[in-house]
């Protein structure tokens, strides 16, 4: 039923304006989310859905679908219990440590790094998969650990009054950079 109705909001594409899914045992948010830049209404409540889906993983994308009403009170999404983590020794592969090196020359505009790069093509796709550490801003390839931070929804969306917080999905590379991290970024663990 839910795929249904989600083919049938991609077939209407900027025309559709408004997705009801709530109460559909969804575990996880649609990605196809992203392909409906019309849309203005998304009612996700009462699912199963325990992360936002990384297609709109962060709040420029949220705030590119131009939402106007966002319902998704009853999901786990919400849940912020606290759980201690404990320090473990950062071991790296040599194939990370060499890639976060690159990746961090070649944001530093290395003449060397750059020309070389152009010569192994295998070595710009897999440095093509880095990610940035929202800590202390260095380019990694492995996340560490994935975190959320949980911001206040953008003004000019319509939401119940009982949702004053959006989980954004944020990554970090290190347990360094998570101990440095501000109070309101929580690691997620499978508990």
């Amino acid at each position: 039923m839910t795929e249904r109705l989600l083919i049938k909001a991609l077939s209407g594409g900027k025309n559709t304006k408004i997705i009801t899914l709530n109460g559909k045992k969804m575990t996880k948010m649609p990605s196809a989310l992203g392909k409906l830049p019309g849309l203005k209404t998304l009612v996700l409540q009462n699912n199963l859905i325990p992360k936002v889906c990384p297609e709109l993983c962060n709040l420029t994308q949220f705030q590119d679908l131009k939402l106007r009403e966002f319902y998704c009170e009853g999901n786990p999404l919400f849940l912020q219990q606290p759980v201690i983590s404990t320090q473990r020794e950062n071991v790296w592969s040599l194939q990370e440590i060499t890639s976060r090196f690159v990746m961090n020359q070649l944001a530093e505009n290395n003449p060397f790094l750059m020309d070389g790069i152009e010569r192994y093509p295998q070595v710009r796709r897999m440095i093509s998969q880095g990610k940035t550490c929202a800590i202390c801003g260095q380019y990694f390839i492995t996340v560490w650990l994935e975190c959320v931070r949980f911001v206040p929804p953008p003004k000019d969306w319509k939401i119940s009054k009982n949702l004053q917080l959006v989980p954004l999905q944020v990554l970090i590379c290190s347990y360094k950079c998570f101990t440095q991290r501000d109070p309101n970024l929580f690691g997620i663990a499978q508990v």
